[in-house]
């Protein structure tokens, strides 16, 4: 409940008047069957139709007034709840923007998206549940047998058995039912992972003519999902009928007693009434508190979820030092090795190199030995498992943030683009960044060809994807949001590979032929991407096989001679 206090704030108020006018309703329904029993003893049976006028009215006040009472109490309770959920969504949004990418791996998109969407809103209908009846039922059974004492103290006990029954009913279907809840959520977060899953592969799915494999794994999910809620189900189901079968019997119970008692004229046909009231507000009540008890269940254990996520110590980095803007890096691993989250084998093995601002060095191996995951390394986004990763000195992890990403700029292969403008696409969200600098970049990354090919310039607006532009014109936006920001050091993870060549040597040419010239990291599997760096990291197997320029790799490396006269007879080259 600690979420829920946490965001309750400004909406406290309305939290207090949503239950206090759905008491005060509650005290009016509770008055009514006294009133219906008087006008029955005094008015109808000793034919007294003044007593009968003057009473009928005070039950059209009560309904008004009663009414208004409840529409109050609805304002009021959505009001919070809505207020309260949304402080929730935006503190897991906020929360989520504080985690690692070793963080989101180990949590999974799947969960986040469910915990974002379905589980707030259940949260939220928990909540509005809650404030307008979690009061008033239990204060109706509790008055509705503190007046049935009143009527007639000796039938007083049937109520009290009934009630009692109830709430042994409701505690064990509510211990029972959250725990399958949950599981209930867990079976929605692994459909919600196959369906994302199968929408990002489409393409891929299709092609390779596998949709009716992809179908049945959906329908697999789909199945476990439907046997975890009916699980779920079954508990709640149980509950009404349960709650039917108690009252009911202690209706015909009241009715055998009272017709016993009114026999021997010590009950009037009024209190006979007024107890057979009491008896079906209590039904009423209970059926509503056994339904907000699943819903309220349901609630909890999405809220727990939500707290769960929310307790999550982020492995990110919270340094405070900073790098200089602009200003060209030196980077410097030391034995770093990195092995990702669940597997067994390093990515990365005791690799160590020291890079000169300014320098240009191309990274290059075969696929899967390690390439990529060294330039998240020295980016910052993975966290070595040993070994150092330092800018300019600096242990990586005491640089903020917002330093580091300032000072780094990378593009990946495949390039991540938003609905939205060129300009925001290149830009976002950064503010300080002014059109020379969104220009220049434009110009450094060859994509002022994709800009002067759209009539509306850097306002062409784009689909969720970049759906309309090519793989390279992809390419060289992503580029240009690397570059724009005008970093000290650019890292390329083979983001020019579906580039042309000449498109490729003019861009390398730009970056060379800068005044102040960053520090450069190029990934890449073709031998001519890399072939004018100053030094070239040959990679195999996670490790560092070699480090030299061009010509002498050639001398001393065997494996990257045989890479180069594979691409020469290729083409590649």
């Amino acid at each position: 409940m600690k979420l829920i206090f946490d965001h309750i704030g400004k909406y406290k108020a309305a939290s207090i008047l949503s239950p206090v006018f759905k008491l005060l309703e509650a005290c009016f329904e509770l008055t009514v069957p006294l009133i219906v029993a008087g006008i029955i003893d005094y008015g109808i049976k000793q034919s007294d139709m003044h007593y009968v006028w003057t009473h009928v009215p005070i039950l059209a006040l009560f309904a008004v007034v009663g009414f208004a009472s409840a529409i109050t109490a609805q304002y009021f309770a959505a009001y919070s709840a809505c207020g309260i959920s949304s402080g929730i969504r935006k503190s897991l949004h906020d929360k989520l923007q504080t985690l690692s990418i070793s963080d989101y791996e180990k949590i999974g998109s799947s969960s986040m998206v469910t915990l974002m969407t379905s589980d707030v809103n259940q949260i939220q209908t928990g909540i509005n549940l809650f404030l307008r009846l979690l009061l008033r039922s239990p204060f109706i059974v509790v008055g509705a047998c503190i007046m049935a004492a009143v009527v007639k103290p000796s039938m007083s006990l049937i109520f009290i058995v009934c009630t009692a029954l109830m709430a042994v009913v409701i505690g064990l279907n509510m211990k029972l039912s959250i725990l399958r809840h949950k599981q209930a959520r867990e079976g929605l977060d692994s459909l919600v992972k196959k369906t994302s899953n199968g929408i990002a592969g489409e393409r891929v799915i299709r092609g390779f003519n596998k949709t009716a494999d992809d179908y049945s794994k959906f329908e697999a999910k789909s199945l476990m999902l439907k046997s975890a809620q009916i699980k779920a189900s079954d508990f709640a189901s149980w509950l009404n009928p349960l709650t039917y079968a108690v009252v009911n019997l202690g209706i015909c119970l009241l009715i055998y007693r009272g017709a016993v008692h009114f026999n021997i004229g010590d009950l009037t046909d009024g209190q006979v009434v007024a107890l057979y009231n009491y008896m079906s507000q209590i039904l009423i009540e209970l059926v509503k508190l056994a339904n907000l008890i699943v819903s309220v269940s349901r609630a909890y254990a999405c809220l727990k979820r939500a707290e769960g996520l929310t307790d999550v110590v982020s492995t990110a980095s919270k340094g405070t030092k900073t790098l200089e803007p602009s200003k060209p890096v030196a980077v410097s691993l030391k034995n770093v090795s990195f092995t990702y989250q669940g597997n067994n084998e390093e990515s990365v093995k005791d690799f160590s190199i020291d890079i000169k601002p300014g320098e240009t060095i191309g990274i290059i191996g075969s696929t899967g030995c390690g390439k990529s995951t060294a330039a998240s390394l020295i980016a910052g986004i993975y966290d070595p498992t040993e070994g150092e990763v330092a800018l300019d000195g600096i242990n990586i992890r005491d640089i903020s943030l917002a330093s580091l990403s300032s000072s780094v700029g990378m593009s990946l292969q495949k390039t991540r683009l938003f609905k939205g403008s060129l300009k925001d696409n290149i830009t976002v969200g950064r503010t300080s960044l002014t059109d020379n600098d969104i220009n220049e970049a434009c110009r450094l990354s060859c994509s002022d060809d994709v800009v002067k090919t759209k009539s509306e310039g850097l306002d062409y607006e784009i689909s969720d994807g970049g759906a309309g532009l090519s793989g390279g014109q992809r390419q060289r936006i992503g580029i240009a949001r690397a570059l724009a920001g005008k970093p000290g050091l650019v890292i390329l993870d083979d983001s020019t590979s579906a580039l042309d060549w000449g498109t490729e040597k003019r861009l390398l040419g730009n970056l060379d032929d800068l005044a102040q010239k960053p520090t450069v990291i190029l990934i890449s599997q073709k031998v001519r991407t890399c072939m004018n760096c100053d030094r070239i990291i040959l990679m195999d197997d996670g490790k560092i096989e070699a480090v030299a320029p061009h010509e002498e790799l050639l001398k001393i490396s065997e494996n990257y001679r045989y890479m180069n006269s594979l691409q020469i007879k290729g083409g590649a080259v």
